[in-house]
């Protein structure tokens, strides 16, 4: 799972690279993804693990995408970080929402912002739980 968020990152870039309209939108989506495949390898990897298995079968009532998000949370032991962390990836969500499902083009300034955006949420994830 990890090399499948550094694979998204990559081709974000790739995709901004294109400095197209269509392209700069195109990379929200994998930037949003490569932050939240790399919270899913965090619990599979960590104090307490949740095998994507696992993962797998607790998203089946509930958006996947918000059980990781609350169980990385919850493994902050910094209630503000944790609560800086979650505002942050839901920041970005929403622009992969916007990407994916809306009619919106996004600037290459906007690609850029989010692309940094998922490299600083990567950074603190392997800050906090270590670079595993």
């Amino acid at each position: 799972m990890k090399s499948k968020a550094l694979d998204n990152l990559k081709v974000a870039q790739s995709l901004i690279d294109k400095k197209e309209a269509c392209s700069n939108t195109a990379s929200i989506h994998c930037s949003y993804y490569a932050v939240l495949q790399h919270m899913k390898y965090i619990l599979a990897h960590t104090d307490n693990p949740i095998t994507y298995e696992e993962q797998t079968q607790q998203t089946k009532c509930q958006s996947s995408h918000e059980y990781v998000i609350f169980e990385i949370k919850e493994r902050f032991s910094d209630p503000k970080k944790a609560r800086d962390f979650v505002h942050d990836v839901r920041d970005l969500k929403r622009d992969r929402v916007n990407a994916d499902y809306s009619e919106r083009e996004f600037s290459l300034d906007e690609s850029l912002e989010c692309r940094d955006q998922a490299n600083r949420l990567i950074s603190k994830l392997n800050r906090y739980f270590g670079n595993i």
